[in-house]
């Protein structure tokens, strides 16, 4: 007998339960010129129309239904990686002395690119494909989101251009390469401010040339934190297989799309049960010392305002290893949450979390990327406040600094 796939074919919509189980009401997007609340046919002018009404949240099924539907490409594309893996980190345990802890994480760089963002790159080019994009514009940090969505617009045929800030460009020329053997145009910009809010501002611009050009976003808005529930669907149905109930669900948050993908299908089920961990760099400390307010995700401006923690759009951080967190708000649903004291955010600095990096590949034998130090480090020391209770601490590894496979695609 065959076996059930353990992929899932919904992505969850956590939409509904804050505002008809919780009672929080979800903040409307606002026009960056009048202030106003945002229509899907306002917001399809950046942004394909699905994605836009998936955005918001406000119009049609994404209103009232918890479960959507993978379309069948993206299924298909995702069954070529997924399930993703889940394994216990005996090593690490037996490394920190735990007792009666138990560690486990999901291995979310199983894949081509390394990293978790063909989540959301499949879907967003699928939806572009559907209503014939002539360009999708992206900005990108370390250059993950770059390759996940010239990978994606490759496999539907859609025209990619993609900014990223000159160091990054320097730093990660490896990846450029790789996002232009997949035909995409890497544009190296060097801004005032050298941040992803400054690259925003840039990609906007091309968006606004044409009305079929629109903007692809691999972190912060509502869409990609749906895409990636696909993350925590699956985990819930590999604990159910290991009959594993987790005390604790620990990620990184840079924009935020990877930790409420993890998060956001245990909620309903697990809150109160649970701690949901979010972990930030002190040097973007959004959670911890911004505001939880309206802001422009972009430093110009161009983009529809968001209520979310903001230390600013003109925010400056230190260097830091980890850019990919380099961006001054959170994603609006999981701000939400947080200022409701559903999940907590942790923050660790890079000076305690740049030596994870080592630590994890001389112990478990591979090297996470920066990023998911931070969730690392988290674990670690939630499984130190817990020695020897029957605790398990679930974690999520986003991305990893190997050598990425797709080179060898012809």
């Amino acid at each position: 007998m065959k076996k059930k796939s353990i992929v899932p074919t919904h992505w969850y919509n956590i939409v509904p339960f804050i505002e008809k189980k919780l009672g929080y009401k979800v903040p409307f997007l606002l026009d960056p010129k009048t202030h106003k609340p945002m229509k899907a046919e306002h917001l399809a002018k950046f942004l394909p129309l699905e994605l836009a009404k998936q955005e918001l949240g406000s119009e049609g099924m994404y209103t009232k239904k918890e479960y959507i539907l993978v379309p069948k490409p993206v299924l298909d594309l995702y069954k070529t990686y997924r399930p993703s893996p889940l394994i216990r980190a005996r090593k690490l345990e037996k490394y920190l002395k735990l007792e009666k802890v138990k560690l486990y994480y999901k291995r979310e760089d199983k894949n081509i690119i390394g990293s978790y963002k063909l989540n959301s790159s499949y879907p967003q080019a699928y939806y572009a494909k559907s209503e014939d994009v002539k360009i999708f514009v992206a900005d990108t940090g370390p250059g993950n989101w770059g390759m996940g969505m010239a990978l994606a617009c490759k496999k539907f045929g859609v025209t990619a251009i993609i900014y990223m800030e000159e160091d990054n460009y320097k730093k990660k020329m490896h990846k450029v390469k790789v996002m232009e053997r997949l035909g995409a145009e890497v544009i190296p910009i060097k801004t005032k401010h050298g941040t992803i809010a400054a690259s925003l501002s840039e990609a906007m611009k091309i968006v606004n040339l044409h009305p079929k050009n629109k903007l692809c976003l691999g972190c912060l808005t509502a869409y990609s934190a749906l895409h990636n529930t696909i993350i925590g669907l699956e985990l819930k149905k590999q604990l159910k297989e290991k009959n594993i109930k987790p005390d604790a669900l620990i990620g990184v948050v840079g924009g935020g799309s990877s930790f409420s993908g993890l998060v956001f299908p245990f909620i309903k089920d697990y809150m109160g049960k649970t701690e949901f961990i979010a972990v930030e760099s002190t040097s973007v400390p959004s959670f911890s010392k911004g505001e939880y307010r309206y802001e422009n995700p972009d430093l110009l401006g161009l983009m529809p305002r968001a209520k979310m923690y903001t230390l600013g759009n003109d925010f400056v951080p230190e260097k830091l290893g980890a850019s990919g967190l380099n961006y001054h708000g959170k994603n609006p649903l999981l701000s939400l949450l947080v200022h409701k004291k559903v999940i907590t955010a942790v923050p660790y600095s890079h000076k305690e979390v740049d030596p994870v990096q080592a630590l994890f590949k001389r112990i478990e034998g591979f090297k996470p990327a920066a990023e998911s130090c931070y969730a690392i480090k988290g674990a670690i020391e939630k499984a130190r406040e817990w020695n020897g209770q029957e605790k398990t601490i679930v974690f999520t590894i986003t991305g990893n600094e190997e050598n990425i496979s797709i080179y060898a695609e012809n």
